[in-house]
């Protein structure tokens, strides 16, 4: 694998800003940095599909462990990339102090449903009427951005809501029907029903 030829193009792009968005993370490991791809087995199919989408800069296979968290034993998948150049230009935008951020410059940046899309298989989760996304690691500034940046390239309104005394934000129902047509057919299929509401799910009966 030559990195020296190695360029992101637009899908790698779309892709890696939903998930910095989301649950992935860059670090350095060397001069360069990484992306480091990490969830529950449950979610192992998106693992599999973002090791296919950076698949021509990475060389390693999707590793799937267990982890023991406060006692208790948690089964995860995961794969890095290869370090480069190109992840680090994300990693100063992301990472200006070490910290995780949302860019000044995330209006630019999250322009695309392929991006939101991601970010909902990493953080959506259903609600009675509506879907949130799970932004507990972003200051209440950070989210109130976020909500102006959806609005401003998608025209679909949101707002903020406490969550264990984090700000989430959150879809109503009123916006569903748009969010759903913008990213529905970009969503893997076992992360479709973070897009039904659990007001809308038919009881099911034995």
């Amino acid at each position: 694998m030559d990195k020296t030829l190695f360029k992101l193009n637009e899908i790698q792009k779309q892709v890696l800003i939903g998930t910095l968005l989301g649950d992935g993370g860059l670090r350095f490991r060397g001069k360069n940095c990484r992306l480091h791809i990490k969830h529950s087995i449950n979610q192992i199919s998106l693992v599999n599909y973002k090791r296919e989408v950076f698949k021509n800069i990475t060389s390693m296979k999707v590793n799937v462990f267990k982890q023991t968290i406060g006692g208790t034993d948690y089964s995860f998948a995961e794969f890095v990339t290869l370090t480069h150049p190109e992840f680090t230009k994300y990693y100063n935008l992301f990472y200006p102090s070490s910290k995780k951020v949302v860019p000044e410059s995330i209006n630019y940046l999250l322009v695309k449903p392929l991006s939101l899309a991601v970010w909902v298989m990493d953080d959506g989760s259903a609600e009675y009427a509506g879907t949130s996304l799970q932004t507990h690691s972003f200051t209440e500034g950070e989210v109130k951005r976020l909500i102006k940046t959806i609005f401003l390239n998608f025209g679909i309104e949101t707002n903020k809501r406490l969550n264990k005394g984090k700000w989430v934000i959150y879809f109503p129902k009123a916006s569903m029907p748009k969010l759903e047509k913008l990213i529905g057919s970009y969503l893997l299929e076992d992360f479709k029903y973070k897009l039904v509401p659990y007001s809308t799910r038919k009881s099911i009966t034995p």
